[in-house]
């Protein structure tokens, strides 16, 4: 079984890789012919030249290899379809920018903040106010079924009430750089088809409140009883009142909105991400308890009819569907819910199987029920984990029956078992996320049985009683928080580590498989020995498998070289790479030499958790092995530049601070060179590349708050033997004169990043002239309400037959200024493109 669950992963994983969806006929073509030659083959050819040589033909293999290509083909065909079936709802590129009226049910409960809310939304009807365009191409009959909405300064919603909206909508379309979060992606998975705002207008009304079962109402009640609970402890002087509830919220309502971004940095570096968010192993535990329960509650009466264990083992999958729901049945509790079911079906029809191929039936059916749960890390991190847990087990020590070696031998286990997994996903770890936790086995191995035999029954007693006893429920609740305050201070310390946590540039799905396949060969390396040894030596000399046994292992650490090395030779003397960053309306760029980097603005602030430093460069510069950053160049302060700045300070302390408007940033570590205002005349050299500061011309200019700080960026000129780049910065026509004046014969570029982001009140055609830049790129949010690029603009620039690039339409865009091959450019979107991704023309 698990033989045929693997060959139809393939076939789904296969599917997910392509970047355009084909047609039905197209995709299976050369599959069919291989199933076809492969008959061929078996029946014509196999009898009657090999079958001579073997004494008789053994059908098994052939009947095995046919069922398992025929799988993987079935998991292509069922991959595809299912991927065009969602793509059909996306909302048509047509109604981008249109007031549009829906109406349907609020499907999550809303995230507020300050001025806003944000909510998913089930549309169930679905009009254009205004008639489209003479000539515009009609949209496509199929309606968004489900969006993701906001609403600023708007009314009070509810989870799982019906309204009318008049809204704005656009296609998924999220930022699109090496390393960063893939959010097209993401909304995929969760079946979102657009995204917009909602307008202030007279058609938008509440049409029906919550039903009283509805279950994110249920959830939207124990939310703001734990809000209510954060006020309590303020007021009761606990030091951190809102971080442990945001850890309990995330642990009873699958809510994570309210953890701070410190918590979710100290939670990755140790590894315990899992501890907080309802996955898998919160959902067993449910089930767990509630078979413990009843198992000994059981009245005879039923005994009589029904085996016990049978009764507790129904319950016990209730309550875990219940916690399932009460957590938005979000996709790895339906993950999760689907392993437990399968698992709990095969124990009450007493079919013998192995583990391993009730973790193939699991499998299938979560691809059946979703073939995108590929996409998703949690699926590859469950799975992985189940089968560790599975080798451990099968492999694990003899029982013995005293008290003492039974504690002994439970207490090896558990530690054998978390150093297990620990080592095993580390490279799907680095995989995923550039990074891995090597302080895991220790903080799980005191955080699992703390957070599963104290914090969650608590919490799920909690939720239990907030429905008959509110008071009771809310010490519970409290009690939880105060149990998790108590640990964080451990985690803590334990992120704080030097080396909790390993940073690796991008690792490919080869580095990834290599690594694997060495450490199943470290695990194994004795029986496979064994079985080399009987079956090609016949012989069980004890001599022969140690040798094998270490060769296998010495063969598993050559397989560990891709993974723990790093090419430092991406670049050589006098050669760079300029890449800017896909961030939206905003600016951030990297430039990196043989041996140096250096950012150049930082992009956006988005929300009090989120910026573009986090997001998108710290992402960036991991997946490049970027581990140490020598300087950060502010333009100006305009939030859309140095938003992001701050987060990146803090995760570069070494590196130097140069700019405009920099007196809020704090560095690390001080020094008399670390901060320092730009101005014309400011040169240094990195490895045979020229960095020069053309403006401003004084040394202090940062303007009063009320005055526009766009004149006042700073200028920036590269340049090598290869070719140069201008970054601009938001400077505007008059600063753009005093350049022509000040450099008649400097400005000249191959690259231009384009002044403020496109817009006409720079760019004028003198400066173009002067520049004649051979790429100009415009770093733009999609749909940005400034309407940029100007079209007057880009008009310009095509008239000297510049390349022009937009990070909206391209992502990130990467220049390599090399000494033999030239300027070369790659996009990513194009590059690293999906069929889910958004593209525009």
């Amino acid at each position: 079984m698990f033989a045929y669950a693997f060959a139809f992963l393939l076939g789904v994983v296969f599917a997910q890789q392509l970047s355009v969806l084909p047609g039905i006929s197209s995709l299976f073509f050369l599959p069919a012919c291989l199933l076809v030659l492969c008959l061929l083959f078996y029946y014509f050819l196999f009898p009657r030249y090999f079958s001579k040589y073997n004494g008789q033909l053994n059908k098994s293999y052939f009947t095995l290899i046919s069922i398992f290509i025929t799988l993987i083909i079935i998991g292509i065909y069922y991959a595809v379809y299912f991927s065009k079936q969602q793509l059909d709802y996306r909302l048509d590129e047509s109604l981008v920018g249109r007031n549009i009226i829906i109406s349907g049910k609020v499907a999550s409960v809303p995230v507020v903040g300050e001025d806003s809310q944000r909510f998913e939304f089930d549309v169930d009807s679905f009009h254009i106010l205004q008639p489209m365009a003479a000539g515009l191409p009609s949209p496509s009959t199929k309606t968004p079924g489900k969006l993701r909405l906001s609403w600023y300064y708007g009314k009070a919603v509810n989870a799982g009430e019906t309204w009318q909206l008049e809204v704005r909508l656009k296609p998924p379309h999220g930022f699109m750089n090496p390393g960063g979060f893939d959010y097209e992606g993401w909304l995929f998975q969760q079946g979102i088809h657009a995204t917009g705002y909602i307008r202030q207008s007279e058609f938008n009304r509440r049409l029906q409140t919550a039903s009283v079962f509805s279950i994110d109402r249920i959830r939207q009640f124990l939310s703001r009883q734990l809000d209510d609970l954060v006020l309590y402890r303020q007021a009761s002087g606990y030091a951190t009142a809102a971080a442990g509830i945001a850890l309990v919220k995330a642990l009873a309502i699958g809510d994570k909105s309210s953890l701070s971004v410190q918590q979710w940095r100290i939670l990755s570096n140790t590894g315990t991400s899992h501890l907080m968010a309802i996955s898998g192993l919160h959902i067993g535990l449910a089930a767990l308890f509630g078979y413990i329960l009843i198992r000994r509650i059981v009245p005879v009466f039923i005994m009589k009819r029904i085996p016990a264990q049978h009764v507790a083992l129904a319950t016990g999958l209730i309550l875990a569907l219940s916690y399932a729901l009460i957590a938005g049945l979000s996709i790895p509790t339906q993950r999760a819910i689907i392993m437990l079911t399968v698992l709990s079906i095969m124990t009450l029809l007493r079919r013998n199987s192995r583990p391993v191929d009730a973790l193939g039936l699991a499998m299938i059916v979560v691809l059946l029920f979703d073939p995108v749960a590929v996409l998703s890390a949690g699926f590859w991190f469950s799975f992985s984990a189940v089968a560790v847990i599975y080798i451990n087990v099968v492999s694990g020590s003899k029982t013995d029956f005293s008290v003492l070696n039974k504690l002994k031998n439970i207490l090896k286990q558990w530690l054998r078992l978390q150093l297990m997994i620990s080592l095993f996903l580390l490279p799907l770890s680095l995989f995923m996320f550039q990074q891995g936790s090597l302080i895991s086995p220790l903080a799980n191995l005191l955080l699992i049985p703390y957070v599963s035999f104290l914090v969650v029954p608590v919490v799920l007693l909690a939720i239990i009683c907030s429905f008959l006893f509110q008071d009771l429920a809310a010490v519970l609740f409290n009690l939880a928080a105060t149990l998790l305050d108590f640990i964080w201070p451990l985690l803590s310390y334990l992120s704080a580590q030097p080396y909790a946590f390993w940073v690796k540039g991008d690792v490919d799905v080869i580095e990834l498989i290599l690594a694997s396949t060495a450490m199943l060969l470290f695990y194994f390396s004795k029986d496979i020995s064994r079985f080399a040894e009987i079956r090609f030596n016949k012989s069980k000399s004890p001599t022969n498998t140690i040798f094998g046994c270490w060769s296998f292992r010495f063969f598993g650490c050559l397989l560990f070289i891709p993974i723990v090395t790093t090419d430092n030779s991406l670049l050589s003397e006098g050669e760079y790479q300029l890449t800017l960053l896909d961030v939206g309306q905003g600016s951030a760029a990297v430039i990196r030499t043989e041996n140096h980097a250096l950012v150049f603005d930082s992009g956006a602030r988005f929300s009090e958790k989120m910026d573009a430093g986090s997001s998108v460069l710290i992402p960036y510069l991991r997946s490049q092995g970027i581990a140490k950053l020598d300087r950060i160049i502010i333009s100006h302060g305009d939030m859309d530049h140095i938003g992001g700045a701050q987060t990146l300070m803090d995760s570069f302390p070494e590196a130097d601070l140069l700019g405009q408007d920099i007196d809020s940033l704090v560095l690390q570590k001080t020094g008399t060179d670390k901060k320092q205002y730009c101005y014309a005349g400011m040169q240094w050299q990195w490895d045979g590349v020229e960095f020069t500061i053309l403006s401003p011309e004084e040394i202090t200019v940062s303007p009063a708050k009320t005055e526009k700080r766009n004149n006042h960026s700073c200028v920036l000129h590269v340049s090598s033997a290869s070719g140069s780049v201008l970054l601009t910065g938001d400077i505007e026509k008059l600063v753009e004169y005093q350049l022509l004046r000040r450099y008649p014969d400097q400005l000249a570029a191959d690259i231009l990043m384009v002044p403020h982001h496109g817009s006409n009140t720079s760019s004028s055609q003198a400066f173009i002239s002067v520049v004649n830049p051979k790429i100009s790129l415009i770093s733009v949010g999609y749909e940005n309400r400034y309407k940029l690029p100007s079209r007057l603009v880009t008009a310009r620039y095509e008239a000297i037959n510049s390349e022009l690039i937009r990070t909206d339409k391209s992502g990130a865009v990467t220049i390599k200024v090399l000494a033999e091959e030239g300027i070369s450019v790659a996009r990513y979107r194009e590059t690293a493109r999906k069929y889910w991704h958004h593209q525009l023309n």
